[in-house]
């Protein structure tokens, strides 16, 4: 279901759901500088082995570093650092056309161990932008002690050359019904599909088939040998654990030490891992709705999930007024109407964390007064769309669909996908099935996969250090199930359960998780095996 789209319908909008964690708004002072150094020498291999180690790379170089530069670190705002590092274009084609990608980092306080890389998931999401939030709300202690703290906006996204095929007046554009009951919905759907493949096509050209996550991943060692590196020290979340399993996969032997919080294992049908996700959703929202009585401002009544199915029958027929001020020295007034598609992506966006929740209640109780009102639910679409606070919008939605289409070969027929599954999903998943369903498999318009990603099988990746994972046993975006699977992959893996129905948890969520995975990161201590950490 995921494919690109001039505005965010249902032909772009189910791409964006998958695997996003906790990003924050904008930096304007992360940029790109170009004051190039040499990265490091081409036979500094990890831990003292060559630096050829790891499985062989059909299409990229064996030590991709080499290939690559770090400019110089300037100051980007308080106490962060900020550089640029310069990449083949096309790792097929190493001496080729070069892409530069944005740095950030920031410099241990104390007796330093090396750099610990940062990816906050997405795909599409800023690592710049994750970081400096990250470092002054919900950092782990001791982390910024020992460590230099280093992200980076992978390619295709952010202050690093990206994918932007959609403008921000498309964005404030009333959203497509997501389910289409009849011809003129699909036609809807077709139309805006084909536009936009055509807008994407002609506005990023080939960077579409040059932003998958295997030639990010030799971007990452790239940046490890130009850190200085013998060993990569790296914390993924969401769709980040794609990006570390897929660096496990190609260099096992240049791992020092590997956290992936909330996994997504790389390869997975992308049917199945859809109705997966799907099932995640609908079980994390009927947490959400068998809570309402016990929460006073919970507007859903005596039979909550009936009651937000009929509100949705009602914005099918009818939308309802909305409107917003964002917060800015020059307040920027949003007028708008809400329909289904912004009552799904609103709903959607609340149910990574519980903290979230009192949203929902109160967009609900708006929605469901007399006379109704979409304010709240209208602002939770727009921020979960990419909506900054200074009114702009980033590219987050557009580098997201890129990413997965370049990760996996299955191509939709027509925009709309295969419709039977909507209907099949709807019997089993009545809030969510119909929407997650709508699509399959994606990426119609979109061009040939080129290094897609390939299933993993049990024990598949071995010759690493002990590897942690951490999974929410009720996460709805990267389901538990994920992390078991990862758990069998990746031989010597410890698996850290978080109860609870967060989205990723080493954020300062619980000292049970951030402790024992702390000290893993610093000095290679592994946590306890089964070790359980309740919400």
């Amino acid at each position: 279901m995921l494919r690109l789209s001039r505005r965010p319908t249902v032909v772009a909008v189910l791409a964006f759901v998958l695997l996003l964690a906790a990003c924050s708004s904008a930096e304007p002072d992360a940029r790109v500088v170009r004051k190039a150094v040499p990265t490091s020498s081409p036979d500094r291999g990890p831990g003292g082995g060559s630096a050829t180690s790891g499985s062989e790379d059909p299409i990229g170089p064996a030590d991709p570093a080499v290939h690559a530069t770090l400019s110089a670190w300037e100051p980007c705002r308080a106490d962060f650092e900020c550089a640029t590092l310069t990449v083949p274009r096309d790792w097929a084609e190493v001496a080729g056309e070069t892409l530069e990608l944005a740095v950030i980092r920031q410099v241990a306080t104390g007796e330093r161990v090396g750099s610990l890389v940062f990816n906050p998931g997405g795909p599409g999401g800023s690592g710049i932008d994750f970081l400096r939030s990250f470092s002054s709300a919900g950092l782990p202690d001791g982390l910024d002690e020992r460590f230099d703290l280093v992200a980076w906006d992978p390619r295709g996204t952010g202050r690093s050359e990206r994918v932007d095929c959609t403008t921000d007046e498309e964005l404030l554009e009333p959203d497509l019904d997501p389910t289409p009951d009849d011809q003129a919905d699909i036609d809807a759907i077709r139309a805006e599909a084909e536009a936009g493949a055509e807008v994407c096509d002609r506005e990023v050209g080939d960077l579409l088939g040059l932003v998958g996550t295997r030639a990010t991943v030799r971007d990452l060692d790239a940046l490890r040998g130009a850190l200085g590196d013998e060993g990569l020290s790296y914390v993924g979340y969401s769709y980040g654990t794609t990006i570390g399993m897929e660096y496990l996969r190609l260099y096992p032997g240049r791992v020092r030490a590997m956290v992936l919080d909330g996994v997504s294992v790389p390869g997975v049908d992308p049917i199945e891992d859809t109705l997966t996700q799907a099932r995640g959703f609908e079980r994390t929202l009927g947490v959400y709705l068998d809570g309402c009585a016990e929460r006073p401002d919970c507007p859903l009544g005596a039979a909550p999930k009936q009651t937000l199915l009929d509100l949705v029958d009602r914005l099918e027929a009818e939308r309802i007024p909305a409107s917003y001020a964002l917060d800015t020295p020059d307040p920027v007034d949003r007028e708008g109407t809400v329909g289904p598609g912004e009552l799904y992506i609103a709903v959607v966006s609340t149910l990574y964390s519980t903290a979230d929740w009192p949203q929902l209640d109160r967009g609900l109780s708006e929605a469901l007064a007399d006379p109704p009102m979409g304010r709240t639910l209208l602002a939770l679409r727009d921020s979960y769309l990419g909506r900054e606070p200074d009114g702009t919008w980033n590219d987050d939605i557009d580098a997201r669909s890129a990413i997965r289409c370049a990760d996996q070969e299955a191509r939709s027929e027509q925009p709309e996908g295969d419709l039977s599954y909507a209907e099949e999903w709807a019997v089993e998943l009545p809030f969510w099935g119909a929407w997650f369903g709508t699509g399959n498999p994606g990426c119609w318009g979109t061009p040939e996969a080129v290094d897609p990603l390939r299933p993993l099988e049990p024990g598949a990746i071995a010759g690493a250090p002990p590897v942690v994972l951490i999974g929410s046993t009720r996460d709805p975006a990267t389901p538990y199930e994920q992390s078991e699977d990862a758990q069998r992959i990746i031989e010597g893996s410890v698996l850290v359960t978080y109860v609870g129905e967060e989205h990723t948890a080493y954020r300062s969520l619980s000292d049970c998780i951030d402790e024992p995975v702390t000290a893993y990161l610093v000095d290679g201590t592994v946590p306890p095996a089964g070790l359980r950490c309740e919400a």
